[in-house]
C-alpha cells in the first residue's frame, strides 16, 4: 500500500471545489489550494457502458444540451466500451474542456490489466494556482477545424475556453 506507484488508488488529496463559472460554460472545479505539476488531481469515474448505449444516450443528451460520456478509445479506436457519468460521478463530472488544459488524461490499471476497461486518470500538467479553474482537453487529438466535419451529422459545440490557441470546437 506504499508503493509511490499507486497514487490513484489513494484518491483525492487536493481542496477542490464546484462552482457556476461567469464565461456561459455553467458548471466548473477550481483549486482551492496550489496542486503541483504531476500530481494526481481525480479520477474520472461513473457508469461503463457499451458503445450502442453510449450512441442512444449520447442522442439524448444532445438533445438536453448536455453529456458526461467518456469514450475508453484511447488506445484503441475499436475499444467497445464508454464511461457515462452522467447519473453516476464525481466531481469530475464538472471539470470543463480547454484547448490549453491544465489537466492531463491517462489511462491507468488497477487490479485488471484489460486494455478495453482502464481506469480515467487526471494529473496536473503543470502548477495550478489555488482558485484557477481545472480542464481537460476534450478532444485531445485530431482535426478540430470548422471545416473537419463538414458532411457529419455530429453537433457542433462551439469552445468557450477563451484560450489564446483556442480551436473554436469542443467536437
Amino acid at each position: 500500500m506504499d508503493c509511490p506507484n499507486r497514487v490513484v488508488q489513494h484518491g483525492l488529496h487536493n481542496a477542490l471545489s464546484i462552482y457556476r463559472t461567469s464565461n456561459g460554460k455553467g458548471w466548473g472545479v477550481r483549486a482551492l489550494e496550489i496542486i503541483p505539476k504531476g500530481s494526481f488531481v481525480m479520477e474520472y469515474v461513473g457508469e461503463v457502458i457499451k458503445n450502442e448505449e453510449a450512441e442512444r444516450r449520447g442522442k439524448r443528451y444532445d438533445s438536453e444540451g448536455m453529456t458526461y460520456l467518456f469514450d475508453l478509445d484511447y488506445y484503441d479506436s475499436e475499444n467497445p466500451l464508454t464511461v457515462d457519468a452522467t447519473r453516476f460521478g464525481n466531481i469530475s463530472h464538472f471539470v470543463n474542456h480547454s484547448c490549453s488544459p491544465n489537466l492531463q488524461v491517462y489511462n491507468v490499471f488497477i487490479n485488471n490489466v484489460d486494455p478495453s476497461l482502464p481506469r480515467i486518470a487526471l494529473f496536473a500538467l503543470r502548477t495550478i494556482s489555488a482558485n484557477e479553474e481545472l480542464t481537460f482537453d476534450y478532444q485531445m487529438t485530431g482535426d478540430n477545424s470548422p471545416d473537419a466535419d463538414k458532411h457529419s451529422l455530429i453537433k457542433r459545440t462551439r469552445c468557450l475556453c477563451g484560450s489564446s490557441s483556442c480551436r473554436g470546437w469542443l467536437v
